[in-house]
């Protein structure tokens, strides 16, 4: 049994951020890379039968891809993490599966609304600040990150690390 997420993979920012999450975010060096994550956790990969698929493939149907732009350094409690704007077509997006699949287990806690975001470094509580200044200059830099994001992809957690399981696309098309 392995648990799922599912994500919308970010690759124009790994020139921005790859070197930071390979060191300071735990899912990097478990072959996670840049995302924001829609739903986790999702289902348990027993359970992503074929209906299952089919109804990602539904939601993600009636969704048209998403362009957004990574251009703000922010920070949760002990994560440093870029925000992504617009965003509400993200949470729109993220709200839609949640929707679409209730029998979808509830984590630990629970969050009081849904933020999309890239994690950056994760467990920092300590250097949060140091590594948000870094990140900022960076983006001060190059600029924000423009990004545009046509598939969501269900990711499986491996023993091995995280595997894309499957890859449907916004709006239908292939």
């Amino acid at each position: 049994m392995s648990r799922t997420l599912l994500a919308l993979m970010v690759p124009e920012a790994e020139p921005l951020i790859g070197d930071l999450r390979a060191r300071l975010d735990p899912a990097a060096t478990l072959g996670l890379a840049a995302h924001i994550t829609l739903v986790y956790p999702f289902l348990d990969s027993e359970r992503i039968t074929p209906a299952v698929e089919e109804r990602l493939r539904t939601v993600a149907a009636a969704r048209q891809p998403l362009a957004f732009q990574l251009n703000a350094v922010r920070m949760f409690p002990s994560t440093v993490w870029l925000a992504p704007s617009p965003s509400a077509a993200i949470g729109a997006l993220a709200a839609a599966l949640q929707l679409a699949f209730p029998e979808r287990p509830r984590r630990d806690r629970e969050f009081p609304e849904y933020i999309p975001h890239v994690s950056v470094a994760r467990d920092v509580r300590r250097d949060r600040e140091a590594i948000a200044a870094v990140l900022e200059e960076r983006l001060h830099a190059n600029g924000p990150v423009a990004c545009v994001a046509g598939q969501v992809h269900a990711m499986e957690r491996t023993p091995g690390g995280w595997k894309t399981r499957l890859v449907v696309t916004l709006g239908g098309g292939s």
